[in-house]
């Protein structure tokens, strides 16, 4: 009987041992799994921040840039309305100095060769003349003897003080205009005037982008 009790003791043990160990060993896989678990979610959040810490530094510098070409093309939009004020003002002091040429011989002259020369180009008898109401009457005169030598009737019509001075010829139809008005001349030249302009204050080093293309 007691040998009996015995092996049941030693199979009880047996059996207990052999329980504890596949527990132990399932425990073992389990704190594996869990520790491997445990670290590839630790990797992929220090992937996920890096990724984070990446995009944010992206972001910034691409914010960076657009602020710089915000604020360079500010600048270039500000320094492109200064030139244009001053040329505007450059056009305008040289539209002064247009009125008093208006008022010298050199100018009547150089105003009759050219109403001469448009005569001899145009095959009209009869042309509308726009002068200024208070046009240098000697030009007045020499315009009226070129065109009595060159057989053409003369309407005279009112050209605007705006023109500042010189002419402009019309068809009597009114198909065309001739426009050799000192004021038509000068806005022919802005372009080039403007370029002028902002050479020289580019040298001067008040225009954005000196000593670049």
């Amino acid at each position: 009987m007691i040998l009996l009790e015995n092996k049941i003791a030693i199979f009880n043990k047996i059996v207990f041992l052999k329980q504890k160990e596949e527990c132990e060993k399932r425990i073992r896989e389990e704190k594996e799994k869990a520790d491997k678990i445990l670290a590839e979610k630790i990797e992929s959040l220090k992937k996920d921040e890096e990724a984070f810490v990446n995009r944010r530094v992206t972001l910034a510098k691409r914010r960076g840039y657009e602020l710089i070409a915000s604020v360079e093309e500010q600048k270039r939009v500000l320094f492109l309305e200064e030139d244009e004020k001053l040329l505007n003002e450059l056009l305008e002091t040289l539209s002064q100095k247009l009125l008093e040429f208006t008022k010298t011989d050199e100018y009547v002259n150089l105003e009759a060769e050219n109403f001469k020369n448009i005569l001899d180009e145009i095959d009209e008898k009869s042309i509308y003349l726009y002068v200024k109401n208070n046009e240098n009457e000697k030009l007045i005169e020499k315009f009226k003897e070129i065109a009595k030598e060159k057989g053409v009737d003369l309407i005279i019509d009112e050209l605007f003080e705006y023109h500042i001075g010189g002419f402009i010829i019309s068809d009597m139809d009114r198909t065309y205009n001739i426009n050799l008005s000192l004021k038509n001349k000068l806005e022919d030249m802005r372009y080039e005037i403007g370029s002028m302009l902002h050479e020289k204050l580019k040298e001067r080093g008040e225009v954005i982008g000196k000593g670049n293309n």
